[in-house]
């Protein structure tokens, strides 16, 4: 449509054109990709606190006196403190490190199933969390 309009025209023009475009729904939830139901999904997730301690050292000033004259010197202290932190954790990421912690320390189930836990309990433990 080519034809010269008025400035009111073409703006009622365009106002209409506007309000006739197409609108396209939004996309339902089964057409979404999902994971099977027995493998968990990337936003299997959750955040996890747990108590750690951290061990800083600084230096503290220290007073020392000798008859009236004092001076004043620097010593390094260890200041043990104890937060809580926060990590997240996935489903599939521990069932990854599960299937990693039994692949490398077979001997741990079998131990474990067996009753002989406390001969590898340590090993056990610093690898895949104790039997």
């Amino acid at each position: 449509d080519a034809t010269p309009r008025a400035p009111e025209e073409q703006f009622r023009y365009q106002s209409q054109q506007q309000s006739q475009q197409e609108t396209v729904p939004a996309p339902t939830p089964a057409a979404l990709p999902e994971t099977e139901p027995t493998e968990p999904g990337p936003l299997d997730c959750r955040e996890e606190q747990y108590p750690c301690t951290r061990l800083y050292s600084v230096h503290k000033p220290c007073k020392q006196c000798l008859n009236e004259i004092c001076f004043y010197s620097l010593r390094r202290v260890y200041v043990i403190n104890k937060e809580i932190c926060v990590r997240t954790v996935c489903a599939h990421e521990e069932l990854l490190r599960a299937d990693l912690c039994r692949d490398k320390f077979s001997k741990c189930g079998v131990m474990a199933t067996s009753g002989l836990c406390q001969t590898v309990g340590a090993s056990c433990a610093r690898s895949c969390g104790g039997c």
